[in-house]
């Protein structure tokens, strides 16, 4: 995340808490992300400054006025005036930190071979709340890939218990025994 990103994303994130909308500027953020990434195309053209500033800013009121909250809008139109949609994702990243922060909750991803069975993904989820002490916020991916077992991220840490993983060590300590 860039220096921009994380002071656009906390400013967005201090006025959600002053104005008492944290949820509907977090859901409102979400929205927006997903159209726009959905759209490469749309912000290209918001960004085009052949584009007049005031048509750029008529677009995306048109788009948005009534999916996002006022003050998203305004955030992406003072992204836009600055041609810098394209750091949303990351303003949203920064935004979502203090979110989950603030709530003592940890989002996780679980990669699995295959998709995790509702005993498994309550297991997983108790698991790591009693080794973390926070609210776990579980998405799951499926990697066959992996072959099976399953690997774990969170706060910039990676448990691989998955089978291609263990067949990875194992090549490594052999090629390093063979030097």
């Amino acid at each position: 995340m860039t220096g921009a990103e994380k002071e656009y994303g906390t400013a967005l994130y201090q006025l959600s808490r002053e104005e008492n909308q944290v949820e509907e500027i977090r859901e409102g953020l979400a929205t927006a992300c997903q159209v726009l990434g959905d759209a490469p195309e749309y912000v290209k053209l918001l960004q085009n400054p052949a584009l007049p500033k005031e048509a750029r800013l008529e677009l995306l009121d048109e788009a948005f006025r009534q999916a996002v909250p006022g003050f998203v809008l305004n955030f992406l139109k003072i992204l836009c005036e600055k041609s810098a949609l394209g750091i949303l994702p990351g303003c949203q990243k920064a935004f979502l930190e203090l979110y989950y922060e603030e709530r003592n909750i940890l989002p996780v991803t679980a990669t699995s071979a295959q998709p995790l069975s509702e005993a498994q993904r309550e297991a997983l989820t108790e698991r790591l709340e009693k080794a973390t002490g926070k609210s776990i916020l579980l998405t799951e991916q499926v990697d066959k890939a992996l072959l099976g077992g399953m690997k774990v991220e969170y706060a910039g840490k990676e448990l691989d218990g998955s089978v291609a993983g263990r067949m990875e060590r194992l090549r490594r300590i052999l090629l390093d025994e063979r030097a």
